[in-house]
């Protein structure tokens, strides 16, 4: 009989949340998780979230903003071949990812520990005023975008864990890790059971960053004046031009146009546009270093649905 090992961390996924792309637009889920109704704009459209509750909310692709409590955040929304599903957290407040280690019958302490020591993670916690760290088998989010990408999620907030033991038979291993995301009340209920404590004895620090502080994607900047080799300055020209362009579009023609921008044939262009430069014309290679760079941006979000800008 497989023995299920309870740990804590945090994780988020959900069929609710679950957006998929068509026709220039994408859906994601805005949630509230707090005691209290939350007004917010989208671009120019205001929305009202009630207490414990979310909107389901269609976003054409291409540029956005997000407005909470005076603040402006500005994101894009772009279609992505290995792209997951995402949720937006306009409110800051924290989520965790438990983690729930399943391990077979013959599994050792030595082996179990040694698996769950790489799921433990210092969280911040307060108790009796106090400022401390736990260190639990949890990971701690609360950005505004919270994407399973970064988090590796199997079960959202909404869902709940399966009742039957996994079947391990077929594992390479003797462990197989399931996650699952929480809301903050919820992950405390699951910590503390059905004690019943004030709600100021044991708590998770609320720290939200001011919008203009939090982290934003930005592609590489590129000095064209540094690249000596004439023509891949002037393919790079191109290239940003048409980077630039792509920013200035909405729903089915950004989706159109990005698409074409991230092509095979689009990079097979790319890495022959290497051959314009040689070591006669440039002989620094400040053209591949250049456009390396570049592209490197561009892969860095090539796998996201959503993410914040400058």
């Amino acid at each position: 009989m497989m023995k299920l090992v309870k740990y804590i961390l945090l994780f988020a996924s959900s069929l609710s949340l679950v957006g998929c792309f068509e026709k220039g637009s994408l859906n994601r889920w805005i949630d509230n998780p707090t005691a209290n109704e939350i007004k917010l704009k989208i671009d120019n459209t205001e929305l009202t979230i009630p207490a414990r509750s979310g909107v389901d909310y269609e976003f054409d692709f291409g540029k956005h903003t997000l407005t909470y409590n005076n603040e402006t955040l500005t994101f894009v929304v772009k279609p992505a071949k290995l792209g997951t599903t995402s949720f937006i957290n306009p409110t800051q407040s924290n989520y965790f990812v438990r983690s729930i280690i399943l391990a077979a019958p013959n599994t050792n302490n030595e082996e179990y520990e040694k698996v769950a020591r790489k799921e433990l993670r210092n969280i911040p916690v307060i108790i009796d005023g106090v400022r401390r760290e736990f260190t639990l088998p949890a990971k701690l989010i609360n950005d505004v975008i919270i994407d399973r990408y970064d988090n590796n999620w199997d079960y959202s907030f909404d869902e709940e864990l399966p009742k039957e033991e996994a079947d391990l038979s077929k594992n390479t291993t003797n462990f197989e890790i399931k996650r699952k995301l929480y809301r903050q009340n919820d992950y405390l209920k699951y910590l503390l059971g059905d004690e019943v404590r004030d709600k100021d004895e044991f708590i998770f620090p609320y720290e939200p960053q001011k919008f203009e502080k939090i982290k934003k994607y930005s592609f590489a900047k590129i000095n064209l004046n540094e690249i000596t080799c004439e023509p891949g300055r002037e393919y790079m020209k191109n290239l940003l031009d048409n980077w630039e362009h792509l920013f200035t579009l909405k729903g089915g023609d950004f989706a159109s146009s990005y698409n074409k921008l991230v092509s095979d044939d689009e990079n097979h262009k790319n890495n022959e546009s290497e051959k314009l430069c040689t070591q006669e014309n440039d002989p620094n290679k400040t053209y591949h270093k250049n456009l390396t760079k570049f592209l490197k941006s561009i892969n860095d979000v090539r796998d996201v649905h959503l993410y914040v800008i400058n």
